[in-house]
Protein backbone atom coordinates (compact mmCIF):
# COMPACT_ATOMS: atom_id res chain seq x y z
CA UNK A 1 0.00 0.00 0.00
CA UNK A 2 1.49 3.22 -1.45
CA UNK A 3 1.91 6.68 0.42
CA UNK A 4 4.13 9.29 -0.61
CA UNK A 5 7.08 11.31 1.72
CA UNK A 6 7.25 14.94 2.26
CA UNK A 7 10.17 16.90 2.73
CA UNK A 8 9.87 19.57 4.31
CA UNK A 9 11.40 22.73 2.97
CA UNK A 10 9.96 25.41 5.75
CA UNK A 11 7.32 25.60 8.32
CA UNK A 12 5.11 28.01 9.53
CA UNK A 13 1.82 28.45 12.13
CA UNK A 14 1.31 32.24 12.04
CA UNK A 15 -1.43 31.81 15.13
CA UNK A 16 -1.59 29.36 18.21
CA UNK A 17 -5.30 29.51 17.60
CA UNK A 18 -4.72 28.24 13.79
CA UNK A 19 -5.73 24.30 13.29
CA UNK A 20 -3.29 22.12 11.62
CA UNK A 21 -3.17 21.64 8.46
CA UNK A 22 -0.66 20.72 5.22
CA UNK A 23 -0.02 24.65 4.67
CA UNK A 24 1.68 24.51 7.76
CA UNK A 25 4.69 23.43 5.76
CA UNK A 26 6.23 24.04 2.66
CA UNK A 27 7.47 20.74 1.37
CA UNK A 28 8.57 18.67 -1.65
CA UNK A 29 7.30 15.60 -3.15
CA UNK A 30 9.47 12.77 -2.52
CA UNK A 31 9.82 9.24 -2.39
CA UNK A 32 7.37 6.51 -1.96
CA UNK A 33 6.52 4.91 1.13
CA UNK A 34 5.19 1.74 2.34
CA UNK A 35 2.01 2.71 4.44
CA UNK A 36 2.15 -0.74 6.49
CA UNK A 37 5.14 0.78 8.06
CA UNK A 38 3.44 3.26 9.73
CA UNK A 39 1.07 0.51 11.48
CA UNK A 40 4.56 -0.57 14.34
CA UNK A 41 6.39 3.13 13.72
CA UNK A 42 5.61 4.55 17.00
CA UNK A 43 7.46 7.72 15.98
CA UNK A 44 5.25 8.37 12.91
CA UNK A 45 1.62 10.06 13.87
CA UNK A 46 -1.10 11.76 12.15
CA UNK A 47 -1.35 15.38 11.87
CA UNK A 48 -4.36 16.68 9.38
CA UNK A 49 -6.66 15.81 7.47
CA UNK A 50 -5.82 16.96 3.41
CA UNK A 51 -9.59 16.35 2.53
CA UNK A 52 -9.51 18.50 -0.90
CA UNK A 53 -7.00 15.90 -1.76
CA UNK A 54 -8.71 13.04 -0.14
CA UNK A 55 -5.31 12.29 1.85
CA UNK A 56 -4.03 12.04 5.68
CA UNK A 57 -1.00 14.08 6.45
CA UNK A 58 1.54 12.05 8.89
CA UNK A 59 4.58 13.42 10.96
CA UNK A 60 7.42 11.50 11.39
CA UNK A 61 9.23 12.60 14.93
CA UNK A 62 12.66 11.78 16.17
CA UNK A 63 12.82 8.84 18.06
CA UNK A 64 12.07 9.50 22.60
CA UNK A 65 9.10 11.87 22.09
CA UNK A 66 6.09 10.92 24.07
CA UNK A 67 3.11 13.10 22.27
CA UNK A 68 1.21 12.29 25.43
CA UNK A 69 3.65 14.22 27.67
CA UNK A 70 2.99 17.37 25.20
CA UNK A 71 0.70 20.11 26.44
CA UNK A 72 -0.62 20.45 22.49
CA UNK A 73 -0.34 17.34 20.80
CA UNK A 74 -0.29 19.40 17.23
CA UNK A 75 2.18 21.75 18.55
CA UNK A 76 5.02 18.96 19.11
CA UNK A 77 4.09 17.54 15.74
CA UNK A 78 4.59 20.70 14.07
CA UNK A 79 8.20 21.48 16.02
CA UNK A 80 9.43 18.43 15.93
CA UNK A 81 8.45 16.70 12.64
CA UNK A 82 11.28 15.67 10.59
CA UNK A 83 9.17 14.79 7.43
CA UNK A 84 5.84 14.22 6.28
CA UNK A 85 3.78 11.28 4.90
CA UNK A 86 0.97 11.61 2.75
CA UNK A 87 -1.77 8.57 2.76
CA UNK A 88 -4.66 8.17 0.52
CA UNK A 89 -7.82 7.55 2.28
CA UNK A 90 -8.52 4.21 0.21
CA UNK A 91 -5.63 3.45 1.89
CA UNK A 92 -6.09 4.81 4.90
CA UNK A 93 -9.32 2.53 5.26
CA UNK A 94 -7.31 -0.19 4.48
CA UNK A 95 -4.59 0.26 7.22
CA UNK A 96 -7.14 0.74 10.06
CA UNK A 97 -9.20 -1.82 8.77
CA UNK A 98 -7.08 -3.99 10.66
CA UNK A 99 -6.84 -1.74 14.01
CA UNK A 100 -9.06 -3.33 16.71
CA UNK A 101 -10.04 -0.47 19.27
CA UNK A 102 -12.56 -0.94 22.00
CA UNK A 103 -14.44 2.70 21.93
CA UNK A 104 -15.92 1.90 25.35
CA UNK A 105 -12.78 2.42 26.88
CA UNK A 106 -12.32 5.89 24.85
CA UNK A 107 -12.99 8.82 26.94
CA UNK A 108 -13.42 12.61 25.05
CA UNK A 109 -13.08 15.76 26.27
CA UNK A 110 -14.96 18.74 25.07
CA UNK A 111 -14.45 22.54 26.44
CA UNK A 112 -15.12 25.64 25.60
CA UNK A 113 -11.03 25.98 26.05
CA UNK A 114 -8.88 27.82 29.47
CA UNK A 115 -11.77 25.90 31.87
CA UNK A 116 -9.16 23.64 33.21
CA UNK A 117 -9.31 21.13 30.22
CA UNK A 118 -5.53 20.41 29.66
CA UNK A 119 -5.33 19.93 33.43
CA UNK A 120 -7.70 17.44 33.49
CA UNK A 121 -5.53 15.28 30.59
CA UNK A 122 -2.51 15.67 32.26
CA UNK A 123 -4.33 14.67 35.15
CA UNK A 124 -5.37 11.60 33.41
CA UNK A 125 -2.07 10.91 32.06
CA UNK A 126 -0.47 10.52 35.20
CA UNK A 127 -3.07 7.26 35.81
CA UNK A 128 -1.01 4.72 34.73
CA UNK A 129 -3.40 2.60 32.68
CA UNK A 130 -4.60 5.75 30.63
CA UNK A 131 -2.88 7.68 27.88
CA UNK A 132 -4.67 10.95 27.39
CA UNK A 133 -3.69 13.12 24.09
CA UNK A 134 -4.43 17.27 24.45
CA UNK A 135 -5.46 18.37 20.92
CA UNK A 136 -4.94 15.73 18.29
CA UNK A 137 -6.01 17.79 15.16
CA UNK A 138 -6.52 15.25 13.32
CA UNK A 139 -10.00 15.67 15.11
CA UNK A 140 -9.99 19.47 15.02
CA UNK A 141 -10.01 18.98 11.44
CA UNK A 142 -13.71 17.69 11.14
CA UNK A 143 -14.95 21.14 12.37
CA UNK A 144 -14.27 21.95 8.60
CA UNK A 145 -15.99 18.77 7.15
CA UNK A 146 -19.31 19.35 9.24
CA UNK A 147 -21.37 19.58 6.29
CA UNK A 148 -19.27 16.97 4.14
CA UNK A 149 -20.94 13.42 3.32
CA UNK A 150 -21.78 12.42 7.18
CA UNK A 151 -21.33 8.32 6.72
CA UNK A 152 -17.96 9.19 5.53
CA UNK A 153 -17.15 11.73 8.28
CA UNK A 154 -17.94 9.55 10.84
CA UNK A 155 -16.00 6.53 9.00
CA UNK A 156 -13.01 9.10 9.00
CA UNK A 157 -13.16 9.69 12.60
CA UNK A 158 -13.40 6.39 13.75
CA UNK A 159 -10.03 5.39 11.40
CA UNK A 160 -8.23 8.72 12.86
CA UNK A 161 -9.03 7.37 16.54
CA UNK A 162 -8.18 3.50 16.02
CA UNK A 163 -4.56 5.53 14.03
CA UNK A 164 -3.81 7.62 17.27
CA UNK A 165 -4.14 4.56 19.50
CA UNK A 166 -2.83 2.02 17.32
CA UNK A 167 -0.93 -1.03 19.71
CA UNK A 168 2.47 0.07 18.21
CA UNK A 169 1.77 3.69 20.34
CA UNK A 170 -0.60 2.66 23.22
CA UNK A 171 -0.94 -1.17 23.49
CA UNK A 172 0.27 -0.87 27.19
CA UNK A 173 -2.86 1.42 28.32
CA UNK A 174 -6.22 0.07 29.23
CA UNK A 175 -8.15 3.45 28.83
CA UNK A 176 -7.56 6.26 25.74
CA UNK A 177 -8.33 10.35 26.09
CA UNK A 178 -8.86 12.59 23.52
CA UNK A 179 -9.11 16.56 25.03
CA UNK A 180 -10.34 18.81 22.08
CA UNK A 181 -10.05 22.36 20.81
CA UNK A 182 -12.88 24.11 22.08
CA UNK A 183 -14.14 24.55 18.15
CA UNK A 184 -15.27 21.19 18.64
CA UNK A 185 -17.87 22.18 20.45
CA UNK A 186 -20.23 22.76 17.71
CA UNK A 187 -19.63 18.96 16.16
CA UNK A 188 -20.06 16.76 19.57
CA UNK A 189 -22.90 15.34 18.14
CA UNK A 190 -20.46 13.95 15.55
CA UNK A 191 -18.31 12.46 17.75
CA UNK A 192 -21.33 11.02 19.80
CA UNK A 193 -22.08 9.53 16.87
CA UNK A 194 -18.80 7.94 15.69
CA UNK A 195 -18.14 7.08 18.95
CA UNK A 196 -21.33 6.20 21.17
CA UNK A 197 -19.89 4.13 23.81
CA UNK A 198 -17.02 6.52 24.59
CA UNK A 199 -17.38 8.51 27.82
CA UNK A 200 -17.85 12.31 27.15
CA UNK A 201 -17.24 14.69 29.69
CA UNK A 202 -17.50 18.15 28.87
CA UNK A 203 -15.85 20.90 30.60
CA UNK A 204 -16.93 24.90 30.84
CA UNK A 205 -16.53 28.15 33.72
CA UNK A 206 -18.35 31.22 34.02
CA UNK A 207 -18.37 33.68 31.30
CA UNK A 208 -16.59 36.47 32.88
CA UNK A 209 -13.98 34.23 34.02
CA UNK A 210 -13.60 32.90 30.68
CA UNK A 211 -12.82 35.71 28.69
CA UNK A 212 -10.65 37.17 31.53
CA UNK A 213 -9.08 34.19 30.83
CA UNK A 214 -8.24 34.68 27.17
CA UNK A 215 -7.89 38.69 28.01
CA UNK A 216 -4.50 38.11 29.87
CA UNK A 217 -3.48 36.49 27.08
CA UNK A 218 -4.00 39.08 24.44
CA UNK A 219 -2.86 41.79 26.90
CA UNK A 220 0.93 40.53 25.82
CA UNK A 221 0.29 41.88 22.41
CA UNK A 222 -0.65 45.31 21.16
CA UNK A 223 -5.08 45.16 20.68
CA UNK A 224 -6.35 44.23 17.85
CA UNK A 225 -8.79 47.34 16.39
CA UNK A 226 -12.25 46.92 16.69
CA UNK A 227 -14.57 45.66 13.86
CA UNK A 228 -18.22 46.07 12.73
CA UNK A 229 -20.92 43.85 14.52
CA UNK A 230 -21.14 42.22 10.48
CA UNK A 231 -17.35 41.42 10.77
CA UNK A 232 -17.61 39.95 14.31
CA UNK A 233 -20.79 38.08 12.96
CA UNK A 234 -18.70 36.92 10.11
CA UNK A 235 -15.79 36.03 11.94
CA UNK A 236 -17.40 33.63 14.98
CA UNK A 237 -19.60 31.96 12.23
CA UNK A 238 -15.96 31.13 10.32
CA UNK A 239 -14.84 29.86 13.58
CA UNK A 240 -17.06 26.82 14.50
CA UNK A 241 -18.02 26.68 10.38
CA UNK A 242 -21.42 27.60 11.00
CA UNK A 243 -23.94 29.81 8.94
CA UNK A 244 -24.11 33.74 9.96
CA UNK A 245 -27.52 33.36 10.83
CA UNK A 246 -27.13 30.62 13.17
CA UNK A 247 -24.56 33.13 15.25
CA UNK A 248 -25.95 36.28 14.79
CA UNK A 249 -28.25 36.25 17.67
CA UNK A 250 -25.41 35.89 19.73
CA UNK A 251 -24.30 39.96 19.19
CA UNK A 252 -26.23 42.81 20.17
CA UNK A 253 -27.74 44.69 17.06
CA UNK A 254 -27.62 47.79 18.67
CA UNK A 255 -24.09 47.79 19.37
CA UNK A 256 -22.19 48.57 16.09
CA UNK A 257 -18.39 48.14 16.88
CA UNK A 258 -17.49 45.21 19.21
CA UNK A 259 -13.82 44.91 20.69
CA UNK A 260 -12.15 41.77 20.88
CA UNK A 261 -13.36 41.27 24.20
CA UNK A 262 -17.08 41.41 23.34
CA UNK A 263 -16.11 38.85 20.49
CA UNK A 264 -15.04 36.47 22.85
CA UNK A 265 -18.18 37.12 24.95
CA UNK A 266 -20.20 36.01 22.17
CA UNK A 267 -18.00 33.15 21.31
CA UNK A 268 -18.60 32.01 24.85
CA UNK A 269 -22.52 31.84 24.63
CA UNK A 270 -22.32 30.42 21.03
CA UNK A 271 -20.75 27.55 22.95
CA UNK A 272 -22.89 27.18 25.55
CA UNK A 273 -25.95 27.70 23.36
CA UNK A 274 -24.67 24.39 21.52
CA UNK A 275 -24.74 22.37 24.58
CA UNK A 276 -27.91 23.37 25.09
CA UNK A 277 -29.31 22.01 21.70
CA UNK A 278 -27.40 19.14 22.00
CA UNK A 279 -28.38 18.18 25.43
CA UNK A 280 -32.30 18.55 24.38
CA UNK A 281 -31.81 16.16 21.48
CA UNK A 282 -30.13 13.79 23.99
CA UNK A 283 -26.53 13.93 24.03
CA UNK A 284 -25.57 13.70 27.86
CA UNK A 285 -22.22 13.83 28.47
CA UNK A 286 -20.83 14.68 32.41
CA UNK A 287 -20.58 18.55 32.72
CA UNK A 288 -18.23 19.48 34.68
CA UNK A 289 -17.71 24.00 35.95
CA UNK A 290 -13.88 25.19 36.32
CA UNK A 291 -14.26 26.49 39.12
CA UNK A 292 -15.91 23.50 40.89
CA UNK A 293 -12.36 21.19 39.95
CA UNK A 294 -10.08 23.94 40.93
CA UNK A 295 -11.92 24.46 44.20
CA UNK A 296 -12.47 20.60 44.66
CA UNK A 297 -10.32 18.77 42.75
CA UNK A 298 -10.43 15.36 44.74
CA UNK A 299 -14.27 15.83 44.56
CA UNK A 300 -14.33 16.09 40.78
CA UNK A 301 -12.02 13.56 40.14
CA UNK A 302 -13.73 10.69 42.14
CA UNK A 303 -16.94 11.64 40.06
CA UNK A 304 -14.69 11.75 36.66
CA UNK A 305 -13.29 8.18 37.45
CA UNK A 306 -16.20 6.56 38.47
CA UNK A 307 -18.20 7.80 35.22
CA UNK A 308 -15.50 6.65 33.10
CA UNK A 309 -14.84 3.48 34.78
CA UNK A 310 -11.53 3.88 36.35
CA UNK A 311 -10.22 2.82 39.38
CA UNK A 312 -10.56 5.22 42.39
CA UNK A 313 -7.22 3.59 43.68
CA UNK A 314 -5.19 5.90 41.04
CA UNK A 315 -7.15 9.63 42.31
CA UNK A 316 -3.77 10.54 44.07
CA UNK A 317 -1.92 9.73 41.14
CA UNK A 318 -3.91 11.92 38.83
CA UNK A 319 -3.83 14.62 42.06
CA UNK A 320 -0.16 15.26 41.35
CA UNK A 321 -1.61 16.88 38.13
CA UNK A 322 -2.65 20.06 40.05
CA UNK A 323 1.10 20.77 41.55
CA UNK A 324 2.14 22.11 38.20
CA UNK A 325 0.56 24.45 35.67
CA UNK A 326 -0.48 21.69 32.55
CA UNK A 327 0.45 24.69 29.90
CA UNK A 328 3.89 25.38 31.45
CA UNK A 329 6.68 26.24 28.50
CA UNK A 330 4.03 26.85 26.07
CA UNK A 331 2.35 30.26 24.71
CA UNK A 332 -0.81 29.93 27.03
CA UNK A 333 1.15 28.93 30.21
CA UNK A 334 0.30 30.92 33.62
CA UNK A 335 1.95 34.54 34.06
CA UNK A 336 2.21 32.88 37.44
CA UNK A 337 2.23 29.39 38.19
CA UNK A 338 1.40 30.02 41.51
CA UNK A 339 -1.32 32.90 41.42
CA UNK A 340 -2.47 32.59 37.91
CA UNK A 341 -4.46 34.97 35.99
CA UNK A 342 -4.54 38.45 37.95
CA UNK A 343 -5.57 40.43 35.26
CA UNK A 344 -9.50 41.77 36.02
CA UNK A 345 -11.89 42.64 33.03
CA UNK A 346 -12.09 46.02 32.58
CA UNK A 347 -15.47 47.53 34.22
CA UNK A 348 -17.26 48.39 30.66
CA UNK A 349 -16.28 45.16 28.86
CA UNK A 350 -18.03 43.41 32.04
CA UNK A 351 -21.04 45.39 32.20
CA UNK A 352 -21.79 44.93 28.20
CA UNK A 353 -20.86 40.39 28.60
CA UNK A 354 -23.22 40.67 31.05
CA UNK A 355 -25.81 43.03 28.90
CA UNK A 356 -25.45 40.79 26.45
CA UNK A 357 -26.08 37.69 28.44
CA UNK A 358 -29.55 39.27 29.87
CA UNK A 359 -30.68 39.11 26.13
CA UNK A 360 -30.60 35.43 26.04
CA UNK A 361 -33.93 33.62 26.97
CA UNK A 362 -32.12 30.77 28.58
CA UNK A 363 -28.09 31.70 29.20
CA UNK A 364 -28.65 35.02 31.12
CA UNK A 365 -25.76 34.87 33.62
CA UNK A 366 -22.43 34.75 33.26
CA UNK A 367 -22.01 31.58 36.15
CA UNK A 368 -25.13 30.06 34.22
CA UNK A 369 -25.18 26.51 35.29
CA UNK A 370 -25.64 23.71 32.17
CA UNK A 371 -28.15 21.18 32.95
CA UNK A 372 -25.88 17.19 33.55
CA UNK A 373 -23.71 19.60 35.76
CA UNK A 374 -22.48 17.67 38.43
CA UNK A 375 -23.67 18.83 41.54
Amino acid sequence: MNATVLHIDQRERPRVSQIASLSDFTCMPGEAFDAQQIIDNANISIYCLDHAARQAIFTELPPGIDLAQASFYYQAQFDQAQRLIAIPYDVLYKLTDRISLDTSRLILIHNIGRCGSTLLSTALNEVDSVVSLSEPDTFSNFVALRYEDRDEVIRLLQCCARMLFRPAVAGQFSRYSIKLRNQCVDIMDLYAAAFPEAKHLFLYRDALGWVASIYRLMSRHDPPPPISRAEAVKWQAAYYNRSIESVDSFFDPTVDTYSRGMLLGGGWLTMMARYLELYAEGFRPLALRYEDLNAQPERILNAVFDFCGLPSSRIAQALTAFERDSQENTKLARDNAQTGNTIRLPDDLAAWIRANLSRHPVINTSDFVLPGTLD
